[in-house]
């Protein structure tokens, strides 16, 4: 099926007129990886960036006791599973966790990010600050990998390579 249009999966309405249409594809594997139903291009290569977050660290933080050892929050929990703008509101609580793990955005591997709303870069830069990594939409889920790396005593230095305990663990 490579090459051909991908199926409507979902029509997105407004009372009832539809707003817009979303094609995609769908596979679904067995634990060897071989297909065992598609609709769509099972083919089909793409990059599901943020939508797997909840998958890498929350649920290694889940599975690990990580969230119970070091008494991962709510709010913590949302911003391991979500990107967000490098607001105040988000990233107060992603310094207040690597306090918490007794690490600092030093040791954030997902590098500096300007925030994603004007009127808080603009914000930071007139009070004398700037941007650092727990600005980076991906701070919590970086805090979420850090808080493995801790509960499995493990250094979290290269964190992110796919051979370290916690990308293991993820």
């Amino acid at each position: 099926m490579s090459g051909t249009t991908n199926p409507i999966l979902i029509d997105v309405t407004r009372g009832n007129t539809v707003e817009s249409r979303q094609r995609g594809a769908v596979v679904v594997s067995d634990a060897r990886g071989n297909v065992v139903w598609s609709l769509g291009d099972p083919e089909l290569v793409m990059f599901p960036r943020s939508a797997i977050k909840p998958i890498q660290a929350a649920l290694a933080m889940a599975e690990s006791g990580a969230m119970d050892t070091f008494g991962v929050s709510q709010k913590e929990l949302a911003l391991a599973c979500a990107s967000h703008n490098g607001e105040p509101m988000h990233v107060e609580p992603v310094l207040t966790w690597l306090e918490r793990l007794g690490l600092s955005p030093a040791n954030l591997e997902c590098g500096r990010q300007d925030p994603g709303i004007a009127k808080d870069l603009h914000e930071l830069y007139r009070s004398g600050g700037e941007a650092s990594a727990e600005h980076n939409n991906c701070s919590g889920k970086h805090s979420g990998f850090l808080t493995v790396c801790r509960h499995m005593d493990v250094d979290p230095k290269g964190y992110l390579d796919p051979e370290h305990p916690a990308q293991a663990a993820v």
